[in-house]
């Protein structure tokens, strides 16, 4: 059995949390990326905590698949910079603006609009 290496797991937790990042911000469910990589979900989750280690080889198809070139995963690296990972809120944020954008009657838009900013003023009241 290897050694455990901080710097080698710190590194896995930055590249998994950067493929977790990526797929969350481009709305793409995990069962659907763990099907275009071909390995289980249960298996893309342990790669986006850092738990397992990414073969190379399936670090280029998780790049092609999310849009991106590979270095994206391994810019900043050497000087250990720790991209962030996406707080609940962000994510749900995402998830509201990608749910906006498909609603396609304008006036379902504004009453939307007109939801939130009646429900930010109960909150200050």
């Amino acid at each position: 059995m290897a050694r455990k290496n901080n710097h080698i797991e710190k590194i896995d937790k930055i590249i998994g949390g950067r493929i977790y990042s990526l797929r969350v911000a481009q709305g793409i469910a995990r069962k659907q990326l763990a099907k275009l990589i071909e390995v289980t979900p249960q298996q893309l989750q342990k790669y986006e905590k850092g738990t397992n280690r990414i073969s190379v080889g399936r670090l280029v198809l998780i790049a092609k698949s999310l849009g991106e070139e590979i270095s994206y995963f391994y810019e900043g690296l050497e000087q250990n910079k720790q991209q962030e990972i996406l707080t609940q809120h962000q994510r749900l944020c995402l998830e509201l603006a990608r749910n906006f954008r498909k609603i396609v009657n304008s006036d379902h838009q504004n009453a939307v609009n007109i939801l939130v900013k009646s429900l930010l003023k109960q909150q200050v009241a």
